[in-house]
């Protein structure tokens, strides 16, 4: 299995979560390290293996002769190491021990504190996640606690950045505090100081949004969504075709809707389009076009397992069964939860935490999807 986490030269992983929580998901396969509450930038940095510096190299002809403004970005302490193979001499660079620093000033001054930390891409990339302390709870105390991810990427290609996200505690899905083009991220550029004052101040602004998100799950979770409707949604967010037959309209559903569908009403998808079973596939495919016209029908028992507290977390409790609510979070789930490929889910981390690659592009059409229903 590729990690995205890094991986030390001891064999432990870089990373760390609050002693007393429950082990995060993204945590499971990587036998993460501890730290104590109230720990300081150092202990954490520790704890978590970020206690490296990066510098900026420059780089040289095949001679030896520096390249005019041409540099490299690479550990201090593994000079081999390389982030950042291009970067101009203006890039500054921000230490894993600055963005700590700034964790620590932004839980002093807004009351957050401070609940993972670690490294991806080999170290080019440090994440601090932080608890704000809201909270918000839907019918059958579902719990909905506000979280802020600050990252630092030692590339030179992409900014610091602060994302506003929303935890559902039942089951760990994750969606930013606001969805749209760059919505829920404040950056911060590399030649530009590092403004601890200014970003703490537009990070209390952001954490503000959390109450529209509270406001959006709570009109979600009072929707109620027939089987049909639950289809169109997926078939809306995850993709899928119509075709025309002589019988009428045949709805051809994608591998990605009838994991959503069975992931909604807490099934485990089971071989369903495996190419070792093209007639299961096709059996719930029609099962599944039984339902887009309006029909009561149940996935089989004998292709899908029966509901199971493993399978997406919460889906039946009051506020997600039967639900638009719920629907979202079947999403979520899938896109928080499941392995991609042989990556495993840490691959999912980087994916959908941090808003990069298709899981948190898929996150953000969910919730835009959802909220035109709403509006509808």
């Amino acid at each position: 299995m590729s990690h995205e986490i890094m991986k030390t030269a001891d064999g432990s992983f870089a990373m760390a979560y609050r002693a007393g929580d429950a082990l995060p998901w993204h945590h499971r396969e990587t036998n993460p390290q501890v730290f104590q509450p109230g720990a300081t930038p150092l202990e954490i940095a520790e704890a978590a293996r970020l206690n490296y510096e990066v510098q900026l190299m420059p780089n040289c002809f095949s001679d030896g002769t520096p390249i005019p403004d041409s540099f490299h970005i690479s550990r201090t302490d593994s000079p081999h190491t390389v982030y950042g193979r291009f970067v101009a001499g203006d890039w500054e660079p921000v230490q894993n021990s600055n963005l700590l620093d700034l964790a620590a000033y932004i839980s002093e001054r807004h009351g957050f504190e401070i609940i993972t930390a670690g490294a991806l891409h080999g170290g080019a990339k440090c994440f601090v996640q932080l608890e704000t302390g809201q909270e918000f709870s839907l019918p059958g105390n579902d719990r909905l606690v506000s979280r802020l991810l600050t990252t630092v990427s030692h590339t030179g290609s992409e900014s610091n950045k602060f994302i506003g996200c929303n935890t559902r505690v039942v089951c760990d899905n994750t969606v930013r505090a606001a969805t749209g083009e760059g919505a829920g991220i404040i950056c911060h550029d590399h030649r530009v100081s590092f403004d601890h004052e200014a970003i703490a101040t537009a990070i209390g602004l952001n954490a503000e949004s959390f109450g529209d998100f509270a406001e959006f799950a709570q009109a979600c979770a009072v929707r109620a969504l027939s089987d049909a409707e639950a289809l169109q949604f997926f078939r809306a967010v995850m993709g899928g075709k119509e075709s025309t037959e002589a019988d009428g309209i045949k709805v051809r559903h994608s591998v990605g809707v009838r994991k959503a569908m069975a992931a909604h009403r807490g099934q485990e998808f089971q071989a369903i389009g495996a190419k070792d079973a093209p007639d299961v596939s096709a059996y719930v495919s029609d099962r599944l076009d039984q339902i887009a016209r309006g029909a009561a029908v149940d996935l089989p028992a004998d292709v899908t397992a029966a509901p199971t507290a493993a399978i997406n977390p919460g889906h039946d409790m009051e506020s997600a069964r039967g639900s638009l609510w719920g629907a979202v979070n079947a999403i979520t789930w899938l896109a928080d939860h499941q392995p991609v490929k042989d990556r495993g889910v840490d691959f999912n981390l980087a994916s959908n935490l941090l808003g990069e690659g298709t899981g948190g592009k898929l996150k953000g059409k969910a919730v835009a999807a959802a909220r035109e229903l709403l509006a509808a």
